[in-house]
C-alpha cells in the first residue's frame, strides 16, 4: 500500500488533503510525532536535478520543542502562535563545510525560513478545508467559554490569524566531517 498524502476532514466529511510531502512537517506541527521525520530541502539555485543542490536532514524528534498559544483580542480576534524548535542531523550536504559556523548558521536561517513559509502553506491548507487539526476550538471551549458560545465556529475558524515560527537548528552532521 502506498500513503498518498493526508486526508482532511471537517467533522465527517473528507474536505481535502497535505501532500506526502507535507506530511512530516504537519506531523510535528500537531505535537504527535513519534519517529524520526527526515527532510530534503533545495538550498542553492540551479538545476533540481544536482544533488549539490540540496540538504537531507533528519529532526531529532526526541528533542523537539512545540508551543501552542491561543489568546483572543479584545475585539474578539482569535490568535494562534506556533512555534516548533526542530534541532537535526544533516544527513547529507554535498558542499560540506559543516566545520564554518558561518555556513552553519546561515543553512539554519535559510531552512527555518524554508520550514516556515512551509508550515504556513500547511495551515492555509487546514483553514481553507475547515479543518482544526490542532484542536484550536478545543482551546477556546477549556479557556474562553464566554468566547466560544457566541461564535460560529465554522465561520471564525478560517479567521483565526496564525503567527508561525519553525526554528530549525544544525546539531550534528552525522559521519560528513
Amino acid at each position: 500500500m502506498i500513503a498518498r498524502g493526508i486526508a482532511l476532514f471537517h467533522g465527517q466529511k473528507f474536505t481535502g488533503s497535505l501532500s506526502t510531502g507535507q506530511g512530516p512537517l504537519y506531523i510535528l506541527m500537531t505535537g504527535k510525532w513519534k519517529n524520526t521525520a527526515t527532510f530534503v530541502k533545495r538550498v542553492h539555485p540551479g538545476p533540481a536535478d544536482d544533488m549539490q543542490n540540496f540538504i537531507t536532514y533528519q529532526a531529532i524528534t526526541q528533542n523537539v520543542k512545540r508551543q501552542l498559544a491561543v489568546k483572543v483580542q479584545r475585539d474578539g480576534q482569535i490568535d494562534v502562535n506556533l512555534n516548533l524548535k526542530l534541532p537535526v542531523n544533516v544527513v547529507e550536504y554535498a558542499r560540506d563545510h559543516l566545520q564554518d559556523k558561518a555556513n552553519v548558521q546561515r543553512l539554519n536561517d535559510q531552512l527555518s525560513e524554508i520550514m516556515t513559509q512551509e508550515a504556513e502553506e500547511i495551515i492555509r491548507t487546514l483553514q481553507e478545508s475547515g479543518c482544526d487539526a490542532f484542536g484550536i476550538g478545543r482551546q477556546l471551549i477549556a479557556h474562553y467559554p464566554a468566547i466560544w458560545k457566541s461564535v460560529n465556529w465554522n465561520k471564525e475558524y478560517p479567521n483565526v490569524r496564525f503567527h508561525t515560527q519553525v526554528t530549525v537548528d544544525i546539531v550534528g552532521n552525522g559521519i560528513l566531517n
